[in-house]
């Protein structure tokens, strides 16, 4: 009688088999150096393959990622909306959309003619008062180095085709953000369609972790969503209430901006306060440094205080992963990539303790 060898597979397996002998001389075979060098040499080239196949559709990567952030926040304004007026979810969901849609143009109609009128008289007031800063800036050496720097020359027609590229890459951002917000409406309007797709793809015994890794995201996503809510509506009261006692024009559409830009961390809300400075120059000077004070000291506590603590009671992130997916993210998908760095790091996040620290290491202390 011989003893079979244990087999682990999460638990010692061993069996006896009176019959179960090894042949007399038989010697285990073993593969040839050249076909463990073909072998491991097939699977580099696999690898390499599909690295450089999912580098070249990216961008439909980064943006079907980005659908299903906003088939996420949908289906939370579309729940509410749909238990109060008692229709079904499809229903709801089109009402939110379309409510969305109402609000969308009302505020670019309402706000975007004032804008466009405080913009048309600081372009009158401009070219006086860069006169004016010129030669503040020729009377020392450095403002000349400054002045030589910014002067780049060239005719019109040459600048022209130098913005050219900049106009076009606007015009398809456009355009992706636009296909992103219907394959998000797609994704929302039936979840299980495309999930239970996705399943299909995995193997069967897999199917109900990865399902349980997906639910996961899905809840990270909805909570980092919450949170994010949160800190944009204090940042946007925050720069209302400090623009709106200073003076500035469109507090209120300035404040939007501003909360909208908290998605993007760090870079967004810094972006933002350019046309609420630009607003304040058309009135006056002094106007432009009284905002900037404003926008110093909003951003200040929502990126120190608001910010982390929401985040952390939200989402059990590092607050220094937002500043390294963007710098992760920004290089591999562009623009999106640093838009959506900080969703992008949460279903990391998830996936890093799910599959590793959880399956792997097999530690699922929380």
């Amino acid at each position: 009688m011989s003893q079979k060898p244990c087999i682990f597979w999460g638990e010692s397996v061993c069996a006896m088999d009176d019959d179960f002998e090894a042949p007399r001389g038989s010697i285990p075979h073993q593969p040839s150096p050249d076909g463990q060098f073909l072998r491991r040499a097939l699977i580099a080239a696999l690898v390499v393959g599909l690295m450089l196949v999912l580098w070249q559709v990216s961008l439909v990567l980064i943006l079907t990622f980005g659908g299903i952030v906003v088939a996420v926040a949908l289906r939370n304004l579309a729940g509410p909306w749909g238990r109060l007026l008692r229709i079904s979810d499809r229903m709801a969901l089109l009402h939110t959309v379309l409510n969305l849609t109402a609000i969308a143009i009302a505020f670019f109609y309402f706000f975007g003619a004032m804008a466009a009128h405080q913009f048309s008289s600081l372009a009158d007031r401009l070219p006086q008062t860069l006169a004016t800063a010129q030669t503040w800036l020729n009377g020392s050496l450095l403002g000349r180095q400054i002045l030589g720097a910014l002067n780049t020359g060239g005719n019109p027609a040459e600048r022209l085709m130098t913005a050219l590229p900049w106009a076009g890459g606007v015009l398809g951002g456009l355009g992706e953000a636009l296909l992103m917000i219907v394959v998000g409406i797609y994704f929302a309007a039936d979840p299980p369609l495309y999930v239970n797709g996705l399943m299909r793809l995995v193997p069967p015994r897999k199917r109900m972790r990865v399902h349980q890794v997906l639910e996961a995201i899905g809840v990270a996503l909805k909570n980092w969503l919450f949170g994010m809510t949160l800190d944009m509506l204090l940042l946007g009261v925050m720069t209302f209430v400090g623009l709106w006692a200073v003076g500035v024009p469109l507090p209120f559409a300035l404040a939007v901006l501003s909360g909208a830009a908290v998605f993007v961390p760090y870079i967004g809300p810094a972006i933002a306060t350019i046309p609420g400075l630009l607003l304040a120059f058309s009135v006056k000077p002094i106007l432009a440094l009284y905002a900037a004070l404003v926008y110093l000291v909003a951003l200040t506590i929502e990126a120190y205080v608001s910010q982390p603590l929401l985040q952390r009671w939200a989402v059990s992130l590092p607050a220094i992963f937002n500043l390294l997916a963007i710098l992760v993210f920004a290089p591999l998908f562009g623009i999106w990539g640093a838009i959506l760095a900080t969703p992008l790091s949460v279903a990391v996040w998830v996936l890093v303790q799910k599959f590793y620290i959880e399956d792997v290491l097999e530690d699922r202390k929380r």
